[in-house]
Protein backbone atom coordinates (compact mmCIF):
# COMPACT_ATOMS: atom_id res chain seq x y z
CA UNK A 1 0.00 0.00 0.00
CA UNK A 2 1.46 3.33 -0.85
CA UNK A 3 2.68 5.05 2.36
CA UNK A 4 0.50 8.65 1.23
CA UNK A 5 -2.54 6.49 1.04
CA UNK A 6 -1.51 5.29 4.34
CA UNK A 7 -0.93 8.45 5.97
CA UNK A 8 -4.54 9.74 4.55
CA UNK A 9 -6.36 6.99 6.16
CA UNK A 10 -4.76 7.27 9.77
CA UNK A 11 -6.15 11.61 9.38
CA UNK A 12 -9.61 11.09 7.91
CA UNK A 13 -12.07 10.96 10.02
CA UNK A 14 -14.18 7.96 11.60
CA UNK A 15 -17.28 9.55 9.45
CA UNK A 16 -15.03 9.35 6.31
CA UNK A 17 -14.05 6.00 6.65
CA UNK A 18 -17.61 4.94 7.64
CA UNK A 19 -18.36 6.27 4.03
CA UNK A 20 -15.40 5.70 2.58
CA UNK A 21 -16.16 1.44 3.25
CA UNK A 22 -19.75 2.19 2.31
CA UNK A 23 -19.10 3.46 -0.99
CA UNK A 24 -16.73 0.54 -1.86
CA UNK A 25 -19.24 -1.63 -0.74
CA UNK A 26 -22.19 0.13 -3.39
CA UNK A 27 -19.73 -0.35 -6.01
CA UNK A 28 -17.85 -3.41 -5.69
CA UNK A 29 -20.15 -6.27 -3.68
CA UNK A 30 -16.98 -8.27 -4.07
CA UNK A 31 -15.23 -6.04 -1.49
CA UNK A 32 -18.51 -5.98 0.57
CA UNK A 33 -17.82 -9.77 0.84
CA UNK A 34 -14.51 -9.16 1.90
CA UNK A 35 -14.87 -6.70 4.57
CA UNK A 36 -17.52 -8.20 6.44
CA UNK A 37 -15.56 -10.95 6.99
CA UNK A 38 -12.99 -9.29 8.29
CA UNK A 39 -15.12 -6.98 10.33
CA UNK A 40 -16.33 -10.32 11.87
CA UNK A 41 -12.71 -11.45 12.87
CA UNK A 42 -11.67 -8.37 14.96
CA UNK A 43 -12.25 -8.04 18.81
CA UNK A 44 -15.66 -6.86 20.08
CA UNK A 45 -13.44 -4.42 22.38
CA UNK A 46 -11.23 -2.84 19.81
CA UNK A 47 -10.41 0.60 20.72
CA UNK A 48 -11.66 3.80 18.72
CA UNK A 49 -8.30 4.72 17.65
CA UNK A 50 -7.70 0.98 16.62
CA UNK A 51 -6.30 0.97 12.97
CA UNK A 52 -9.51 -1.04 11.54
CA UNK A 53 -10.35 0.64 8.64
CA UNK A 54 -6.37 0.57 7.41
CA UNK A 55 -6.36 -3.26 8.13
CA UNK A 56 -9.52 -3.59 6.12
CA UNK A 57 -8.84 -1.41 3.36
CA UNK A 58 -4.81 -2.96 3.16
CA UNK A 59 -6.59 -6.85 2.46
CA UNK A 60 -8.87 -5.07 -0.08
CA UNK A 61 -5.84 -3.51 -2.24
CA UNK A 62 -3.64 -6.66 -1.27
CA UNK A 63 -6.23 -8.98 -3.17
CA UNK A 64 -7.95 -6.77 -5.39
CA UNK A 65 -5.88 -4.20 -7.11
CA UNK A 66 -7.35 -0.90 -7.87
CA UNK A 67 -4.38 -0.42 -10.39
CA UNK A 68 -4.56 -2.80 -12.11
CA UNK A 69 -1.40 -4.58 -11.30
CA UNK A 70 -2.68 -7.11 -9.16
CA UNK A 71 -0.37 -10.63 -9.91
CA UNK A 72 -2.33 -13.99 -10.53
CA UNK A 73 -0.65 -15.64 -7.50
CA UNK A 74 -2.22 -13.10 -5.04
CA UNK A 75 -5.46 -14.13 -7.34
CA UNK A 76 -5.48 -17.49 -6.33
CA UNK A 77 -4.63 -17.05 -3.07
CA UNK A 78 -7.86 -15.14 -2.03
CA UNK A 79 -10.65 -17.05 -0.05
CA UNK A 80 -14.26 -16.66 -1.53
CA UNK A 81 -16.72 -15.92 0.91
CA UNK A 82 -20.45 -15.60 0.09
CA UNK A 83 -22.08 -12.69 -1.26
CA UNK A 84 -25.14 -11.38 1.05
CA UNK A 85 -28.52 -12.66 0.86
CA UNK A 86 -29.68 -8.98 -0.38
CA UNK A 87 -29.26 -7.59 -3.61
CA UNK A 88 -27.38 -4.68 -4.13
CA UNK A 89 -28.22 -2.00 -6.03
CA UNK A 90 -25.73 -1.22 -8.80
CA UNK A 91 -25.47 1.03 -11.79
CA UNK A 92 -25.88 -0.94 -15.24
CA UNK A 93 -24.68 0.24 -18.73
CA UNK A 94 -27.94 1.01 -21.31
CA UNK A 95 -27.87 -2.60 -22.84
CA UNK A 96 -30.60 -4.42 -22.46
CA UNK A 97 -30.41 -7.51 -20.51
CA UNK A 98 -30.09 -9.83 -23.49
CA UNK A 99 -27.63 -8.49 -25.19
CA UNK A 100 -25.67 -7.61 -21.48
CA UNK A 101 -25.38 -11.84 -21.12
CA UNK A 102 -24.18 -12.02 -25.13
CA UNK A 103 -21.58 -9.60 -24.24
CA UNK A 104 -19.91 -10.72 -21.17
CA UNK A 105 -20.15 -14.58 -22.59
CA UNK A 106 -18.07 -13.60 -25.28
CA UNK A 107 -15.75 -11.69 -23.56
CA UNK A 108 -15.50 -14.83 -20.92
CA UNK A 109 -14.53 -16.78 -23.92
CA UNK A 110 -12.15 -14.73 -25.64
CA UNK A 111 -10.09 -13.22 -22.98
CA UNK A 112 -7.01 -14.77 -22.33
CA UNK A 113 -4.60 -12.22 -19.69
CA UNK A 114 -6.34 -14.22 -15.95
CA UNK A 115 -6.32 -10.53 -14.43
CA UNK A 116 -8.83 -9.19 -17.35
CA UNK A 117 -11.29 -12.69 -17.32
CA UNK A 118 -11.40 -12.46 -13.41
CA UNK A 119 -12.47 -8.71 -14.03
CA UNK A 120 -14.76 -9.72 -16.19
CA UNK A 121 -15.91 -12.42 -13.89
CA UNK A 122 -16.80 -9.52 -11.22
CA UNK A 123 -18.10 -7.63 -13.24
CA UNK A 124 -20.42 -10.54 -14.61
CA UNK A 125 -21.74 -10.94 -10.66
CA UNK A 126 -22.46 -7.28 -10.40
CA UNK A 127 -24.91 -7.15 -13.00
CA UNK A 128 -26.15 -10.36 -11.82
CA UNK A 129 -26.78 -8.51 -8.58
CA UNK A 130 -27.98 -5.74 -10.05
CA UNK A 131 -30.55 -7.70 -12.30
CA UNK A 132 -31.97 -9.43 -9.28
CA UNK A 133 -32.12 -5.94 -7.78
CA UNK A 134 -34.41 -4.82 -10.50
CA UNK A 135 -36.63 -7.77 -10.31
CA UNK A 136 -35.11 -9.21 -13.33
CA UNK A 137 -34.17 -12.55 -11.90
CA UNK A 138 -34.25 -14.50 -15.25
CA UNK A 139 -31.47 -12.19 -16.43
CA UNK A 140 -29.21 -12.89 -13.59
CA UNK A 141 -29.61 -16.63 -13.63
CA UNK A 142 -28.63 -16.41 -17.53
CA UNK A 143 -25.17 -14.32 -16.22
CA UNK A 144 -24.46 -17.26 -13.55
CA UNK A 145 -25.63 -20.21 -16.36
CA UNK A 146 -22.97 -18.47 -18.64
CA UNK A 147 -20.11 -18.34 -15.91
CA UNK A 148 -20.79 -21.82 -15.08
CA UNK A 149 -21.12 -23.47 -18.61
CA UNK A 150 -18.08 -21.52 -19.35
CA UNK A 151 -16.44 -23.13 -16.19
CA UNK A 152 -17.23 -26.53 -17.43
CA UNK A 153 -16.27 -26.67 -20.98
CA UNK A 154 -12.67 -26.16 -18.99
CA UNK A 155 -11.26 -24.68 -22.42
CA UNK A 156 -7.78 -22.94 -20.26
CA UNK A 157 -7.09 -25.93 -17.55
CA UNK A 158 -4.72 -23.53 -15.97
CA UNK A 159 -7.70 -20.82 -14.95
CA UNK A 160 -10.23 -23.19 -14.43
CA UNK A 161 -9.41 -22.00 -10.40
CA UNK A 162 -10.03 -18.53 -11.13
CA UNK A 163 -13.75 -19.59 -12.62
CA UNK A 164 -14.13 -21.84 -9.05
CA UNK A 165 -13.21 -18.91 -7.24
CA UNK A 166 -16.03 -16.43 -8.79
CA UNK A 167 -18.47 -19.10 -8.67
CA UNK A 168 -17.64 -19.48 -5.16
CA UNK A 169 -17.73 -16.10 -4.17
CA UNK A 170 -21.23 -15.94 -5.97
CA UNK A 171 -22.69 -19.22 -4.78
CA UNK A 172 -24.87 -17.88 -1.20
CA UNK A 173 -26.36 -15.46 -3.90
CA UNK A 174 -26.70 -18.10 -6.79
CA UNK A 175 -28.76 -20.38 -4.52
CA UNK A 176 -30.62 -17.68 -2.77
CA UNK A 177 -31.70 -16.51 -6.56
CA UNK A 178 -32.37 -20.01 -7.39
CA UNK A 179 -34.29 -21.73 -4.93
CA UNK A 180 -36.37 -18.47 -4.70
CA UNK A 181 -37.09 -18.74 -8.68
CA UNK A 182 -37.67 -22.83 -8.51
CA UNK A 183 -40.19 -22.21 -5.59
CA UNK A 184 -42.03 -18.98 -7.16
CA UNK A 185 -44.93 -19.43 -9.72
CA UNK A 186 -46.33 -16.61 -12.07
CA UNK A 187 -49.71 -15.82 -13.25
CA UNK A 188 -50.27 -16.33 -17.26
CA UNK A 189 -53.27 -14.38 -18.57
CA UNK A 190 -53.15 -16.33 -21.66
CA UNK A 191 -54.21 -19.47 -19.60
CA UNK A 192 -55.57 -18.03 -16.74
CA UNK A 193 -53.29 -20.02 -14.46
CA UNK A 194 -50.32 -20.08 -12.42
CA UNK A 195 -47.00 -21.88 -14.46
CA UNK A 196 -43.49 -22.13 -12.73
CA UNK A 197 -41.04 -19.31 -12.67
CA UNK A 198 -38.48 -21.70 -13.92
CA UNK A 199 -40.26 -23.63 -17.07
CA UNK A 200 -39.50 -27.38 -17.00
CA UNK A 201 -36.69 -27.36 -19.54
CA UNK A 202 -34.99 -24.28 -17.50
CA UNK A 203 -35.11 -25.96 -14.31
CA UNK A 204 -34.13 -29.42 -16.46
CA UNK A 205 -31.09 -27.48 -17.21
CA UNK A 206 -30.10 -26.04 -14.10
CA UNK A 207 -30.24 -29.10 -12.63
CA UNK A 208 -28.08 -30.62 -14.95
CA UNK A 209 -25.67 -27.98 -14.93
CA UNK A 210 -25.02 -28.48 -11.11
CA UNK A 211 -24.94 -31.62 -11.42
CA UNK A 212 -22.15 -31.24 -13.91
CA UNK A 213 -20.57 -29.01 -11.75
CA UNK A 214 -20.72 -31.25 -8.76
CA UNK A 215 -19.05 -33.91 -10.53
CA UNK A 216 -16.17 -31.77 -11.41
CA UNK A 217 -15.47 -31.14 -7.52
CA UNK A 218 -15.38 -34.59 -7.07
CA UNK A 219 -12.88 -34.49 -9.62
CA UNK A 220 -11.18 -32.41 -8.08
CA UNK A 221 -10.85 -34.21 -4.61
CA UNK A 222 -12.96 -31.04 -3.10
CA UNK A 223 -15.77 -31.99 -0.61
CA UNK A 224 -18.72 -30.24 -1.95
CA UNK A 225 -22.07 -30.48 -0.10
CA UNK A 226 -23.74 -27.17 -0.98
CA UNK A 227 -24.80 -28.40 -4.45
CA UNK A 228 -26.14 -31.18 -3.78
CA UNK A 229 -28.52 -30.06 -1.38
CA UNK A 230 -28.75 -26.86 -3.98
CA UNK A 231 -29.87 -29.52 -6.32
CA UNK A 232 -32.92 -31.05 -4.17
CA UNK A 233 -33.64 -27.50 -3.30
CA UNK A 234 -34.06 -26.87 -6.86
CA UNK A 235 -35.64 -29.90 -7.58
CA UNK A 236 -39.86 -30.76 -8.59
CA UNK A 237 -40.77 -34.33 -7.47
CA UNK A 238 -41.25 -34.80 -11.29
CA UNK A 239 -37.23 -34.00 -11.67
CA UNK A 240 -36.74 -36.93 -9.36
CA UNK A 241 -36.44 -39.27 -12.61
CA UNK A 242 -34.14 -37.18 -14.75
CA UNK A 243 -31.73 -36.79 -11.78
CA UNK A 244 -31.70 -40.88 -10.87
CA UNK A 245 -30.82 -41.10 -14.84
CA UNK A 246 -27.95 -38.87 -14.08
CA UNK A 247 -26.40 -40.66 -11.06
CA UNK A 248 -27.16 -44.08 -12.72
CA UNK A 249 -25.39 -42.98 -16.01
CA UNK A 250 -22.38 -41.94 -14.02
CA UNK A 251 -22.21 -45.16 -11.37
CA UNK A 252 -22.07 -47.42 -14.79
CA UNK A 253 -18.92 -45.27 -16.43
CA UNK A 254 -17.01 -46.15 -13.71
CA UNK A 255 -14.36 -48.40 -14.29
CA UNK A 256 -13.90 -51.90 -13.63
CA UNK A 257 -10.39 -52.99 -12.22
CA UNK A 258 -9.07 -56.37 -13.38
CA UNK A 259 -8.14 -57.27 -10.19
CA UNK A 260 -9.75 -57.44 -6.96
CA UNK A 261 -6.72 -56.19 -4.79
CA UNK A 262 -6.40 -52.85 -7.19
CA UNK A 263 -8.52 -49.80 -5.45
CA UNK A 264 -8.76 -46.32 -7.28
CA UNK A 265 -9.26 -44.25 -4.31
CA UNK A 266 -10.73 -41.24 -6.33
CA UNK A 267 -13.30 -43.69 -8.53
CA UNK A 268 -13.95 -45.00 -5.11
CA UNK A 269 -14.57 -42.02 -3.24
CA UNK A 270 -16.73 -40.99 -6.49
CA UNK A 271 -18.89 -43.57 -6.47
CA UNK A 272 -19.59 -42.86 -2.44
CA UNK A 273 -20.84 -39.75 -2.93
CA UNK A 274 -22.94 -40.76 -6.23
CA UNK A 275 -24.17 -43.46 -4.12
CA UNK A 276 -25.44 -41.43 -0.87
CA UNK A 277 -26.86 -38.80 -3.51
CA UNK A 278 -29.31 -41.41 -4.72
CA UNK A 279 -30.09 -42.27 -1.48
CA UNK A 280 -31.02 -38.74 -0.77
CA UNK A 281 -32.90 -38.62 -4.00
CA UNK A 282 -34.71 -42.06 -2.57
CA UNK A 283 -36.19 -40.00 0.38
CA UNK A 284 -36.83 -36.72 -1.47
Amino acid sequence: MEPEFIERLHHASRENLIELLQELAVRHPILLAEIVGILEGLPDDAPDDAPVVEESDEEVTEDWDFNGDEQVEQVEQVAPRPFPTQPTMLPLNNDPPQERVEEIARRLRQEEAPQILLDVMKDLIEDAVSFSGQNDENAALDLFAVLIDERLQERRPAITPLFDQMIDAGMYFLEALLTEASNNTLFDKDTAAHSPMLSEHVRHRWLERLFALWLKRLDAHNVEEDLPELILDVAWSEDILLLRRLVQSELQKQPQTAHANIVDFHYQYRTKALEKFLKELSRA
